[in-house]
């Protein structure tokens, strides 16, 4: 005789076959009979647990999609920021996820329970879950404390939200990045070290598409290593300008100048944007007064 199951279990399933049904169907074809009988639940149990239809879609919903909703600890903010913002982006634009939280959201405009449960069983935890990774980038000494991470989850996410319920532009990738980019810069605490007047110039002939200040930026007896690639003296640091730097219009964001130790050498954190490249990384700094003397890229 088959034993009576676990109440733990029962909402499990039942959860698991109410997310199913719904990416499924929709709210339209989703009743709490259909996912009774898909659980092999009692229709009392169901309405023990969940006041309303539009509850218990919230929560199978929430169910099925949570894997691809969690946020990364890499110890970089920005880096799982991007990570689960595209990963938000690819959910409701590439699967039936979309259309069913546009239904729920619309729906909870009018169902009162739905709407508590939207807030306290969705919105909240996926609110707190970002403000959690801003958090830490402040206690990590990546980004400023003095602003407000509510304002901050809106800006990323409510923008993915509008776009996917008012269609008038695309949502992609691009999109999602730029919002990162676009927001980031002014996150970040500002660095404890002035910014020499030789890297400051480096970055500022690069952003410019200057390529005669660029080299001018470089003493006469430069060294410039990239993985390996040594190039020596104005005309190398021309050379390796044109295939790995303006000539592929590269772009430069300054994110951290720490000393390196030696006097007058400095490890540079460096976000760069380029047809080549695009990704941040370190760059090592010897200045000679005004000049780069030496850039170790690796």
């Amino acid at each position: 005789m088959r034993g009576r199951r676990p109440a733990a279990l029962v909402r499990e399933q039942v959860l698991a076959a109410a997310g199913e049904l719904l990416l499924a169907e929709g709210m339209g074809g989703f009743t709490v009979e259909k996912v009774a009988a898909k659980a092999g639940a009692s229709r009392m149990t169901i309405h023990k647990w969940w006041p309303s239809r539009g509850s218990l879609a919230l929560d199978g919903y929430a169910t099925v999609v949570s894997h691809s909703l969690e946020f990364p600890d890499s110890g970089d903010a920005e880096a799982d920021i991007v990570t689960q913002l595209l990963a938000f982006v690819h959910l409701v634009r590439d699967s039936r996820a979309g259309r069913v939280i546009g239904e729920l959201i619309g729906a909870a405009q009018t169902d009162t329970e739905l709407g508590l449960s939207f807030r306290e069983r969705y919105s909240r935890p996926r609110r707190e879950l970002a403000e959690r990774t801003l958090r830490r980038g402040v206690e990590r000494g990546e980004l400023r404390s003095d602003f407000d991470p509510q304002v901050v989850v809106d800006q990323l996410w409510g923008a993915v939200y509008h776009r996917l319920l008012i269609p008038d532009e695309p949502l992609t990738d691009e999109f999602a990045r730029a919002l990162v980019a676009n927001i980031m810069p002014g996150l970040r605490k500002e660095n404890s070290v002035s910014t020499p007047a030789a890297i400051q110039a480096f970055v500022d002939a690069t952003n410019a598409a200057d390529t005669e200040a660029f080299v001018n930026a470089f003493t006469e007896d430069a060294f410039l290593d990239d993985w390996g690639r040594q190039f020596h003296g104005h005309d190398g640091v021309a050379s390796w300008n044109k295939t790995d730097n303006i000539g592929v219009q590269a772009h430069f964001d300054l994110q951290k100048v720490e000393p390196a130790g030696e006097p007058d050498s400095y490890n540079v954190t460096i976000k760069v944007r380029s047809h080549r490249f695009n990704g941040t990384g370190t760059m090592a700094f010897v200045v000679r007064g005004d000049k780069v003397a030496s850039l170790v890229i690796s």
